[in-house]
Parts: C-alpha cells; structure tokens; sequence
C-alpha cells in the first residue's frame, strides 16, 4: 500500500463500487449530514445487473430502504419447492420470504436516493489501490494517479476486491481459491402456449423452483412473468463438468415453446466463502468484497443491504467520537457476525463438504428425509440451526442403508457445528492475539476438510 501525501482531509467517507451495498451505505451516511463520496468505475447505465433476482424481505425493513413495487418488484412466489438432482422426489417449503426484483431499476432507485441524500456519485472513475500512511488507510488512488483523501475508507467493489486485496494485514488480502467461488448463469425467455416441465413436474407459474444438488450446485425456474421465464444455475468453480450457461442452454434448447433468444441476462463468478475480516484502522469492507454472500443459494444483496445498515450505524458513530481506529470499527464486524456471519460460516462448511456428495447421495437424502422441509428451508433463507445428537441418531437409521454416506453426513453436522460454535466464541472487543487465535482456530477447522 504506497504512502499518501499529507492532505487536508475534507471528505468524510469514501466509497468504492457504486453497487447495491455502496449506494445503501451512502444513503445511510448522506442522511447523517456526512459528506460521502462514491467512486464506481462504469458508467451510471452499466452498474447493475441486467437481470431479477430474489432479495430478502427482511433485508428492506433491517436496512430502512422502501420495499420495491410497481416495475421493479416482480409476481411474488406463492412459495418455493425444492427437486432432487434425479427429479424423483419433490419438497414444497411452507414460505418464500424474498421479493423478486428487477436489480437495474433498484439500483437506479438506490443511487437517485443517495443523491438526494446528499452523496455524491462519480461515474467512469477507477480506483486502483488503497493509499496508507502507517497502518492507517487514509485515501485512494485513482487510475489517473490522482489521490483522494478521507476520514474513512470503505471497500464495497464486489468480487473485485480493490482494497480489500491491497491491504497485508490479517486476512484482508486474502487469496479466493476456485472453492470459494460458484459461476452462475442465468437468462430470461419468452414462452408459447404449452406446458413446461422437468420430467413429471410441470412447472407452475406461482412457484419457483431449485434443484438442488444437480451438478455440485443448484439450478431453478421461475416464471417472472405469465409468459417469461427465468432459467438458471449455479455450479461450483472446477467441480462440474458443465458450466452453468451450458445447464440453462441445454434445457432452453430442450423445450420447443421456450424462444432461444434471451431477453435479459448473464453470468459472473461469485465470492461464496465465509466472511472475512471486515475492518482495519480508518477502513471497513461491505457486501461481496468481505464474502457475505450466502453460501448455500449464491444471493449477496440482501446480506449487503444488511451489512451497510450496520456499518454506517458504526462508522457515524466512530466519525461523531472522532475515532476511526479498528478499535472503534469493530462493532460492526461484531454485529455482521451476530446476524449473519456466523450462520453464512456454517453454511460454507456445509457447502464445502458436500461438494464431495454425487447426485444420488443427494437424491437418496431427500427421499429418505434426511435432508427435511426445515433443513432447506434454512438454507434458502440464510439460518444455520445446529443439529443436535437425537436427530443425528434419527437421520442415521433412516439411511442406515449407505452407512459410508451417512458417515460423510455425520461429519458435515459435526464440522458445521463447530464452525458455528467457533464462530459465536469470536472476541467481541479488537485484541490483537486474541483475534489472532480466533481467526487461527477457524482456518484450522476449514483446513481439516483437506484431511483425509
């Protein structure tokens, strides 16, 4: 991290990544009469994704945004079933809590209320690294050479990472692995007269669909409109055969009433790991730069919204007292971690070990009932609930028929319980050999899973 210039510092926070998290946080900060600049590096029509997407509703009353409504807001799902990878057995959840949006206009929606707070947006701007001065972060730099200076620095550029990965202090820099990372795909087609189905399922169009556990990830369909829908997937990074565009291509192409041309869409590699962490001295990261996504369904914005409304209770607390050291930060790594951190790490060692499962095994737990309507119901809606002895026993003999699976299962609890046990015991004040220890301790635990 190259020296910054002693500079006058007039800016109170600057964001990087003009996203769905960035555009959250600086409302929140706008409105405390911060002065807040966001820099993002496309233009104002490029920034969001040209697709919907499911985003919680608990998201919009946690982080004070107006829920979505009119165009923005798509059909709500009546609920959500769930498809073994052989299509054989089928789950019906009893609720969906997330609205689908159309993220381009809610984006648009976030940056006019941002600016209308009072933070400022600045387009078509690259920053390419962080600027220090001793351990403090203290500006940015931008790709002209120019520098920027502020009280508080926040990195909210995505998978990207531009600060985040420039900063050598704890696991800020932090390397992510191919086992980190899921590649999802997803398109929207106009649909004919005609049923459409998978196998013996038709596919109503007041629900939406996840086949989880098809080709180590999950795909779904989902009618956003009486007659376009939705096709998509998610596959792990280097653990399919296939990638996610060649999932949805092939079951567009397999439907005569589906149209091959796609109206909206695309694809991206996404940051599924657990978070890291979150805060240094006079910087904090937010939404996919500090790994919130949700490991087990690949959806980051509602963690995002959730993790910007935390952080800027933090940061305009820290900036009224004058103290932006990791010290005063920590709360908010301390709060993300209580609401959602801990569950997302369980999840992450869920997810990693059954990387390992084939299809079957994942056909064979959902029809026996070892994987229940409540278990995917906490994976779709981002809790981990600990599984206790009783149910392991139970679980057991209901597959006693693959007992080396049910070992692999036995294993999973156990792994994710102790990450999430781990996870909880995590220092609620900044100590750095304390700290040091914790975050030993779990990179122990994940390191395990390479054991054989």
């Amino acid at each position: 991290m190259p020296k910054s210039k002693k500079k006058k510092k007039e800016i109170d926070v600057i964001i990087v990544g003009g996203g769905i998290a960035g555009c959250v946080l600086a409302f929140h900060l706008a409105n405390a009469r911060l002065k807040v600049k966001v820099f993002e590096k496309q233009s104002r029509n490029e920034i969001e994704h040209d697709w919907c997407d499911s985003i919680e509703k608990k998201a919009f009353s946690y982080s004070g945004i107006p829920a979505p409504k009119g165009e923005e807001r798509k059909r709500d799902r009546d609920h959500l079933a769930v498809l073994s990878p052989n299509l054989e057995s089928i789950i019906h959840l009893s609720h969906y809590d997330y609205w689908i949006v159309d993220r381009k206009l809610f984006l648009e929606r976030l940056v006019k209320s941002a600016e209308k707070a009072g933070a400022e947006f600045l387009f078509e701007t690259e920053i390419i690294e962080p600027m220090g001065r001793g351990q403090w972060v203290v500006g940015v730099k931008k790709k002209d050479g120019s520098i920027e200076n502020a009280q508080l620095v926040v990195d909210c550029s995505g998978k990207a990472r531009i600060l985040s990965s420039n900063i050598e202090v704890l696991d800020l820099n932090i390397k992510i692995e191919k086992e980190d990372l899921a590649r999802a795909h997803r398109e929207s087609h106009e649909v004919s007269e005609g049923v459409i189905d998978l196998q013996t399922h038709p596919i109503e169009k007041d629900i939406l669909y996840y086949r989880y556990g098809y080709e180590k990830g999950y795909s779904w369909l989902n009618f956003e409109e009486d007659n376009i829908l939705d096709v998509g997937a998610g596959v792990g990074k280097g653990y399919s055969d296939r990638s996610a565009k060649a999932i949805v291509n092939d079951f567009v192409n397999s439907k005569g009433n589906i149209s091959n041309e796609m109206l909206r869409g695309g694809g991206r590699d996404i940051i599924i790991r657990r978070p890291t962490t979150m805060v240094w001295y006079g910087f904090l990261a937010v939404g996919e730069a500090a790994c919130q996504v949700i490991p087990s369904n690949g959806c980051g914005v509602g963690s995002a919204m959730i993790a910007a409304k935390i952080a800027a209770e933090v940061v305009v607390d820290s900036l009224r007292r004058k103290e932006v050291s990791i010290d005063s930060l920590w709360e908010y790594q301390v709060q993300f971690m209580k609401e959602r951190g801990r569950d997302n790490a369980a999840l992450d060692m869920m997810r990693r070990q059954f990387l390992a499962f084939s299809e079957e095994d994942f056909s064979f737990l959902i029809k026996k009932g070892i994987l229940t309507k409540s278990d995917f119901e906490n994976l779709i809606h981002a809790k981990y609930a600990r599984i206790g002895p009783l149910k392991m026993v139970i679980a057991f003999f209901k597959g006693i028929s693959k007992i080396r699976l049910m070992l692999k299962v036995g294993k999973a609890i156990s792994m994710s319980n102790r990450i999430y046990n781990h996870y909880r015991k995590m220092p609620k004040k900044y100590h750095t050999r304390r700290y040091l220890e914790w975050m030993l301790g779990q990179m122990h635990l994940f390191a395990k899973l390479e054991e054989k």
